[in-house]
């Protein structure tokens, strides 16, 4: 039986770093999808505006999921990603069309204040195409609104707080199988 573990979460709300204690501790892939954008991000870093990278993200998105349909049946992989940028409805036929049968979702939740301040201390260090200091307002908008997808059982992360990684690996040990 495939699965998925989807570390999710608005940009800058500690996902990666999550998903990675969660790879590592557990020894599970991780497929990221800044990590399989940016490097087109890096050959057309002269030409990308926020609709072509919106674009690349899109195809990042179908990739990761290209990769996870290929995997072995009873792969357990993790996808880190800000899921919300595209509809719920297309993340469920992505899953469907992967045949998988389990899905555990880790949300990471932060405030407006706490997400502008790890945006901003972060966004010169960024590949270009990435947004820059124009995106505050309109992140911290999506930090008051942003929820997770509820497919599947969901573990909140509260970004704004130290993090128990050692309840959250049990938590997802005990809803994996």
């Amino acid at each position: 039986m495939k699965k998925l573990i989807l570390v999710n979460g608005i940009p800058a709300s500690g996902k990666s770093t999550v998903a990675r204690v969660i790879a590592n501790e557990l020894h599970l892939p991780l497929l990221s999808l800044d990590e399989i954008k940016e490097p087109f991000m890096v050959q057309l870093c002269d030409t990308i505006d926020r609709t072509l990278n919106r674009k690349l993200g899109y195809a990042a998105y179908q990739a990761m999921f290209n990769i996870v349909q290929q995997a072995p049946k009873n792969s357990t992989i993790i996808l880190d990603a800000w899921f919300g940028f595209r509809e719920k409805s297309r993340l469920q036929e992505y899953i469907t069309a992967c045949d998988i049968q389990h899905t555990l979702e880790i949300w990471n939740a932060i405030s407006p204040e706490r997400v502008a301040e790890r945006y901003q201390a972060r966004v010169h260090k960024r590949i270009k195409g990435h947004p820059g200091d124009e995106y505050l307002p309109e992140l911290m908008a999506l930090a008051h609104q942003a929820h997770p997808m509820s497919i599947g059982k969901c573990y909140t992360v509260d970004q704004d707080k130290d993090i128990n990684y050692q309840e959250l690996i049990q938590w997802i040990k005990n809803h994996l199988d």
